[in-house]
């Protein structure tokens, strides 16, 4: 398999497969002058609904991810006659050798160790901002979970366009536990998946048990957020988040409440998400 991608790449030696979904497989990839990038293929063999899809994420995302800093870099896309390829940045490393390389990603940190309330808050901040970023012109990126965000040089970024949609178009595919049970459009599966992401942070749990929260938590601790996790995922559309800026307004008031002693954030969920 690694010998068909080289001949496929021109220019372009792929050593190590990185990571395999259901449509994708990103390889490490590195260049004459020994740049190391990561290299996202396709198969051609795909349905070619899948594949016009993957087509469309990848325009509409790269004509944007260079101006955020918290959106992965897309240089170069084409196709082969096997594959549709895009030329990425490279995630860091957290284990390299000449035959794996272990990608820095939100997934991985959270299978070291659960995460403190202020790391969950310092990875929302550029999380938000990526989303926000996409949302302003009008685009959804279809995908958020753990292993789409990656650290390159230390900086948090939101990867895997195969996805991206407008915002206001229906939602489809995507990955399960982090997309709404409910129709929703690009817009409101984004927001649902910010939530499953502040609970899979605070909780360590698997999105599948959301909302359920483990005894090992301190409630006064992880309340304000669970919160805002809650009305991101809320059923009813009239108590759900609608913008990216609401959530960050309602982080502001629990950072306020916090310093101010003032307890937590006044919410009642209406009923389970999932």
């Amino acid at each position: 398999m690694g010998e068909k991608h080289i001949l496929e790449l021109p220019g372009w030696t792929l050593s190590v497969c990185c990571g395999c979904g259901s449509v994708a497989e990103v390889w490490l990839g590195s260049d004459a002058c020994g740049n190391r990038r990561a290299v996202r293929l396709v198969r051609r063999k795909l349905n070619p609904a899948v594949l016009s899809k993957e087509r469309r994420g990848a325009a509409l995302y790269r004509k944007l991810c260079g101006r955020n800093p918290h959106l992965l870099k897309i240089y170069q896309t084409g196709e082969t006659a096997n594959h549709l390829y895009s030329i990425m940045e490279c995630a860091d490393s957290l284990h390299v050798t000449d035959r794996s390389f272990v990608p820095d990603t939100l997934a991985a940190r959270l299978e070291r160790a659960p995460l403190a309330v202020d790391e969950v808050q310092a990875y929302l901040d550029p999380i938000l901002s990526g989303v926000e970023y996409l949302h302003d012109r009008n685009l959804a990126h279809g995908d958020l979970q753990p292993a789409n965000i990656v650290f390159v040089r230390g900086v948090l970024k939101i990867g895997d366009p195969g996805l991206v949609l407008r915002g206001d178009e229906e939602i489809s595919g995507g990955t399960a536990g982090f997309r709404p049970p409910w129709k929703a459009s690009g817009f409101e599966a984004d927001i649902y998946a910010v939530g499953i992401l502040i609970y899979v942070m605070l909780t360590g749990q698997r999105p599948a048990l959301f909302p359920e929260l483990p005894d090992r938590c301190c409630l006064p601790w992880i309340m304000p957020l669970n919160l805002i996790s809650l009305r991101c995922c809320e059923r009813n559309p009239k108590l759900r988040f609608r913008r990216i800026g609401e959530i960050r307004t309602a982080l502001s008031a629990m950072d306020s409440q916090t310093v101010n002693g003032t307890g937590s954030i006044s919410y009642v969920p209406n009923r389970r998400a999932g």
